[in-house]
């Protein structure tokens, strides 16, 4: 019974106290919340877009053509096995009824049963034809529910007919028209001289019939498919085909379609077992039969890929944890700090550790369950925010992703929680060892550094940092689950962001190390400047080190994380728009294959054995080898606001008798700039695009070297170049001046050949007539490829797709890794600056309370308020401006010396066009504003405190508090 009561007397004490404190518990609350929330998203998010993934992989068949996820299809094909007596169909039929659906256990959408022959002959019963050859080859069949599926477009669909009378079938309506068969006509059944299905049948054509939505999820085979099929009844199949032969089934199969909506990746062990015991089960009825569609693969994959992006996304949240965790341990000290003489007194009076700890413990349980309740909602909406990130800080509003919070995210937040919770009470069990004899002899020390400090933690974690750096010069990549293949991508491989948050955690605790002496330096030189506030201010800081390291610690991580993972967002993103653009050279690349006038002719692009130069009177060509309309018909293509010509030629280069394989663009100089526009990087050439074009037009002749090849040659402005060119079926040399070097332009890769960019009507006239070419458009937004390709076949233009900037761009954007990266990564920033700016302002009153007698005796020999005003705000301005400011330079270094590692070095020409490294100045402008807007709110609540403050009572309290 005391037992009982004493814990109610502790729960007592509980409650009271969380009353008292309940500012600073709500701030530790709202850290454990946090916590729970950033490690909840990301199992939220994984399957969610690891659903969206399935459902489009399911979606698609192996041609890449539509087809109703979670479809199944049973199926026997007599070809290898033969042909077989309907006996043996029946049990599949009842296993198919009954334990398929149930062992799948979903709801069906869809289910169509199908069943034919081998091939049979028709042959006419006309007396008059003696011929003896068969009309046509086709199937008798089956399918159940395809009268609800088709369009009658001639009679009426079969019906079951008695044992003496023609069996009505159905002839597709191309089948009909090709062999001009009509309704009402008989034929005569005849199965093949030398296989089964050994049958004779008279049938009767009772209608013509054309699918009435092709792409309906019933056709399970394409409708073409049954051009060649005789379909009936299946009462027909099973009455008059089933008895007239021995093995009349050759093809027979179960179509299925669930609703998978439900399906989750904690489902996919269950049903891929299922699947596999069903295949199982009917292999071992029949022997032949085969699952030819199912999402067994699929949901393998679907179960991996979430583990693996769960796992790596957690991996890539641990520094924002970190962060969390220590903003709990920081505002939990500003607890215990309150509170220490109330522990050491207990202590002192008798009361044991564990007690003590006890009371933390419960006041953290309760903080605990409270963050596990609230954390996995915050959790999916945040899950949300990531479905929608295209970017740092970018979100796009996309519905229709499944957000659900399962039993896996219950249990992630309880472990979280634990984990937090056993940090909140650090604080606790470092303040419990005290007595109030060893506490008041503790503080008399308080000059002594803490225990980081005096390990010198912060220079021994440069060691890990410098073999990291070292590491990534030179090889480009650091290890990750065993893998190490150089130039990895950034957002598979968490250890290329850690080594820079390890680096910028390092250089945090260093820059705290060296903290009081910058302090004390500036206190040196304020000395020498008039005024109170400042020189009080900073002498303060000087003094008192300790009283703001977690404070500015806090501020100085979140502002270099921020600053560096902006800039590297940036640089990400630019980067994948050059390249995207690079490879397509403009929105929209078309290929205009033009109107060949000799068709027998070699075909585009083929090079001759060797180069001819043509004989005296045959350089000119009578006939043009192919006709184009004008590219200026390209503009009036709904979308098309621009479009010029390019013409792309494999050549051989001729300077000073060395020959070299190259490639030769052409291009029409006063158009091209209109088209690419900013897809041409400053960095490519030595004057803007405009500027460059401008070279070509002096001379028609007048050419552009690659810089590789003007550097091996050592060719000038003024040196002639000659190129070997077969575009229209034959080689010619054409001489061309150089006017100029340029090192990159888009879609051309000197790593691959040297090139030459010339004006392409140039290139026409000296090879006699056009030739293929290529047109590179601009689009206006939301014009898609789809509609510009509809509308050049409506004006009969021969032009084939070739590239299109906005896919590359799309497909990249919304890979699930780089997606899950970006979108925690503007969570966690999101959280951190909440965070900082809440504990910074809490930090903020309990300084105030901390020095409420020391500036009660300041105001007591003269201060006024506005000057006490100013030296809060000195002080709090001090911190915060030196934190910012260490946070932004650690950013910046972390950023030049890390983010030229994270290039995503995918396809054939990863480091064209080069990676350049770009500061987001704008959005550390914003994160600027941001903390201080939090210096404006806590200068704000000092005022308030001071009006607030009585000088007497400061002054009477003393030392007892």
């Amino acid at each position: 019974m005391g037992l009982f009561l004493n814990f109610f007397g502790v729960l007592r004490v509980v409650l009271r106290r969380l009353v008292s404190n309940f500012g600073l518990l709500t701030a530790i609350v709202a850290g454990f919340i946090v916590a729970v929330a950033l490690v909840t998203c990301i199992p939220i998010y994984a399957e969610a877009v690891g659903y969206r993934i399935l459902r489009e992989e399911l979606g698609k068949n192996d041609q890449g053509s539509a087809r109703p996820p979670f479809s199944f299809m049973y199926r026997y094909i007599g070809s290898q096995s033969g042909a077989v007596p309907w006996r043996e169909i029946e049990p599949i039929e009842t296993y198919m009824g009954e334990r398929v659906r149930r062992a799948i256990n979903l709801p069906v959408e869809l289910s169509v049963r199908y069943a034919s022959t081998d091939k049979v002959r028709a042959l006419s019963t006309d007396p008059n034809d003696q011929s003896g050859e068969p009309l046509l080859w086709a199937n008798l069949a089956f399918a159940t529910d395809m009268e609800q599926h088709i369009d009658m477009l001639e009679g009426n669909f079969p019906k079951a007919t008695g044992d003496g009378g023609p069996v009505e079938v159905l002839l597709s309506e191309r089948k009909a028209n090709e062999l001009g068969l009509q309704v009402g006509e008989e034929y005569l059944i005849l199965g093949p001289p030398d296989k089964e299905p050994k049958i004779e049948l008279p049938v009767r054509i009772s209608g013509v019939w054309r699918a009435h939505d092709a792409s309906e999820p019933y056709w399970f085979y394409s409708p073409e498919s049954f051009d060649d099929t005789l379909l009936m009844d299946e009462a027909s199949f099973t009455g008059r085909v089933v008895p007239a032969t021995a093995k009349p089934v050759y093809t027979a199969l179960w179509f299925m379609v669930f609703d998978g909506e439900s399906i989750r990746s904690v489902d996919a062990p269950r049903l891929t077992s299922s699947i596999n015991r069903s295949l199982t089960d009917v292999t071992a009825l029949l022997p032949g039969m085969a699952l030819s569609i199912s999402p067994y693969q699929a949901l393998l994959r679907h179960q991996t890929q979430v583990r693996l992006l769960t796992i790596l996304l957690t991996i890539f949240s641990l520094p924002l944890l970190g962060l969390v965790g220590y903003f709990i341990i920081l505002v939990s000290g500003m607890v215990v700090q309150q509170q220490q003489n109330e522990i050491a007194v207990l202590r002192s009076r008798g009361t044991s550790r564990l007690q003590v700890l006890g009371i933390y413990l419960l006041e953290a349980l309760a903080l605990g369950a409270l963050a596990v309740v609230l954390g996995p909602p915050l959790g999916a909406q945040a899950a949300r925010l990531m479905t929608w990130t295209t970017s740092f800080l970018n979100f796009i509003p996309r519905p229709g992703l499944p957000i659900e919070i399962t039993e896996q995210v219950w249990v992630r937040a309880a472990q979280v929680a634990a984990l937090m919770l056993l940090a909140s009470i650090v604080p606790a069990l470092i303040a419990t060892r005290y007595t109030i004899v060893s506490f008041k002899q503790e503080r008399a020390r308080s000059t002594r550094g803490p225990l980081w400090q005096r390990l010198f933690v912060d220079v021994l974690l440069l060691a890990p940092v410098w073999y990291g750096y070292q590491q990534l010069r030179e090889r480009g990549t650091i290890s990750f689950l065993g893998t190490d293949t150089p130039g990895g991508d950034p957002f598979s491989n968490p250890l290329l962001l850690l080594v820079p948050t390890l680096f910028v955690f390092s250089l945090t605790l260093l820059s705290l190390r060296l903290f009081p002496l910058l302090m004390r330096g500036l206190a040196w030189i304020s000395a020498l400047l008039p005024g109170t506030a400042i020189l009080m201010a900073i002498r303060y800081l000087s003094r008192t080190t300790r009283g703001y390291t977690g404070p500015i610690m806090l501020l100085i991580l979140t502002m270099s994380l921020a600053t560096f993972t902006s800039s590297m967002s940036l640089t990400l993103d630019n980067q994948l728009l050059d390249r995207a653009y690079y490879i397509s050279g403009a929105d929209l690349r078309l290929q205009d294959l033009g109107e060949d006038t000799q068709p027998s002719s070699p075909v585009f692009g083929a090079q001759p054995p060797a180069a001819e130069t043509p004989a005296s009177g045959e350089d000119e060509v009578d006939e043009a080898r192919w006709l184009f309309v004008p590219v200026t018909d390209y503009l009036s293509i709904p979308g098309v606001e621009a479009a010029t010509r390019v013409g792309r030629s494999e050549v051989e280069a001729n300077f000073n008798n060395k020959s070299e394989a190259a490639i030769f663009l052409g291009v029409d100089r006063a158009d091209i700039g209109g088209v690419v526009g900013s897809g041409f990087r400053s960095d490519y050439a030595r004057e803007s695009l405009g500027g460059t074009m401008n070279l070509l037009a002096d001379d028609p002749a007048a050419v552009l070297v690659s810089r590789n090849y003007a550097a091996k040659y050592g060719i000038r402005i003024g040196d002639k170049v000659t190129l070997a060119m077969g575009d229209v079926g034959k080689t010619q040399s054409v001489s061309f001046v150089v006017v100029g070097s340029i090192g990159l332009f888009p879609t051309l890769y000197p790593e691959d050949a040297p090139f030459f960019i010339g004006n392409l009507d140039y290139a026409f006239e000296q090879q006699g007539g056009q030739y293929p070419y290529e047109v590179w458009t601009k689009v206006a937004p939301g014009t898609t490829p789809g509609a510009v390709l509809n509308e050049t076949s409506l004006r009969g233009l021969r032009v084939l797709k070739q590239e299109y900037a906005y896919d590359l761009i799309v497909a990249e954007l919304l890979r699930p890794e780089r997606q899950g990266v970006f979108g925690l990564l503007s969570i966690g920033f999101l959280a951190a600056a909440f965070l900082t700016v809440l504990g910074f302002l809490f930090y903020s009153v309990l300084s105030f309370r901390r020095r409420f007698v020391e500036l009660g005796m300041l105001r007591a020999i003269g201060l006024s308020v506005s000057q006490m005003a100013a030296l809060l705000t000195c002080e709090q301005g001090l911190i915060i401006g030196l934190g910012m400011g260490i946070g932004t330079l650690l950013g910046v270094t972390a950023s030049n010396l890390f983010i030229p590692f994270l290039q995503v070095r995918a396809g054939v020409h990863p480091q064209t066009p080069p990676f350049i490294v770009q500061i987001a100045w704008d959005q550390i402008g914003i994160i600027y504003a941001i903390f201080g807007g939090m210096l404006v709110l806590a200068i704000i609540i000092t005022m308030i405190l001071l009006g607030r403050m009585r000088v007497f009572q400061a002054v009477k309290l003393g030392e007892a508090v």
